[in-house]
């Protein structure tokens, strides 16, 4: 394999944008350059305001816009030509990852076929300016970055780029031995084989390996053992309650470590943790007419213990519930479950 080369690529010099015709997720985009000035000469809380701007909307809980491809381009310039203000660096790196992401994740939907096309042109025009920069990142920033150009690489155009940054995904993973875990996450995503890791001596590590190889037999094992305890720092909560939703049977399988999970969860698990796996458990609403199972009891019963859960105000847990066919009421659960 040869060494990449990290001479960071100028990105296609960008015609002049109408941003007028743009849009982002709150209306026309002619308050995008602004924003994108803002994020080499704005003082911290003009660039602050920059940041968000990307975040909310120019790429609104990951869903592109038009706004979205010339706003990729402009950072990429930004980051290729060091014109970008040093503390917006890392937050530039994740708003194109989540741009690639974007485009991975919606590359089947119709409702964006029309963005698409230009915006994952724009993201593979900022892999040879990301790529620099994880070459050289200091190590506490090295992951993070990797995670970031990982995204941008998992793009079918991309493909061909792969096999060099695994490469140096390897060559980081062997001069950080304590951020084991966070490089095979990486490596994952990059189709490497883990599955020599399943024995591997970190409960983080095992796990990591496991959720990259979800359907083995042995990764399937260790993902739901490791569902009933809370999992190591190294691994979100929510990746593991999303590969158990995937791997499980049904929700029998997994009804014990489901309690845990929803009795020691807090309220903010109502879209990935404790909630999913009530969705998981009341395939069709509670009723009158359809009494609970004991394993839907049992979680009924375990949402009662946790107090983070019946905040009468929380509309997002209130929206779990209804959807489950479950009073909103903790006490009428308390009865409800018995």
């Amino acid at each position: 394999m040869t060494t990449p080369d990290t001479t960071p690529s100028m990105p296609t010099p960008p015609m002049t944008v109408d941003w007028s015709r743009l849009g982002h997720a709150y209306g026309p985009a002619i308050d995008t350059p602004g924003h994108l000035a803002a994020l080499e000469f704005g003082d911290a809380e003009a660039r602050k305001a920059a940041l968000d701007h990307l975040d909310m909307a120019v790429l609104h809980q990951g869903f592109p816009e038009t706004a979205t491809a010339p706003t990729v381009r402009a950072v990429t310039a930004l980051l290729a030509e060091g014109r970008a203000h040093p503390d917006t660096v890392e937050s530039l790196l994740a708003f194109l990852g989540d741009a690639a992401s974007s485009v991975t994740d919606l590359s089947d939907d119709h409702y964006f076929a029309e963005i698409l096309p230009d915006l994952a042109d724009a993201v593979a025009q900022a892999y040879p300016v990301v790529l620099p920069l994880l070459v050289a990142s200091p190590p506490d920033r090295a992951p993070f970055r990797a995670e970031n150009l990982v995204a941008i690489a998992r793009m079918r155009s991309l493909a061909d780029r792969r096999e060099e940054l695994t490469t140096l995904i390897m060559e980081w993973s062997e001069r950080a031995a304590r951020t084991q875990a966070e490089w095979l996450r990486c490596l994952g995503q990059l189709g490497v084989d883990l599955r020599d890791r399943f024995i591997d001596p970190d409960p983080a590590v095992r796990l990591r390996a496991a959720l990259a190889h979800e359907d083995d037999a042995r990764g399937r094992e260790l993902i739901l053992a490791a569902l009933a305890e809370p999992p190591p720092l190294e691994v979100h909560q929510f990746a593991l309650v999303a590969a158990a939703l995937r791997v499980a049977a049904d929700f029998d399988e997994i009804a014990t470590a489901a309690c845990q999970v929803a009795s020691r969860d807090s309220w903010a698990g109502f879209d990935d943790g404790w909630g999913a796996l009530v969705r998981f458990a009341f395939p069709e609403p509670y009723g009158t007419s359809r009494p609970l199972t004991e394993p839907q009891r049992a979680l009924v019963r375990a949402l009662v213990t946790n107090d983070e859960l019946w905040d009468p105000t929380n509309g997002s847990c209130g929206l779990v519930f209804k959807q489950a066919g479950l009073p909103r009421s903790r006490s009428a659960c308390r009865r409800l479950a018995g």
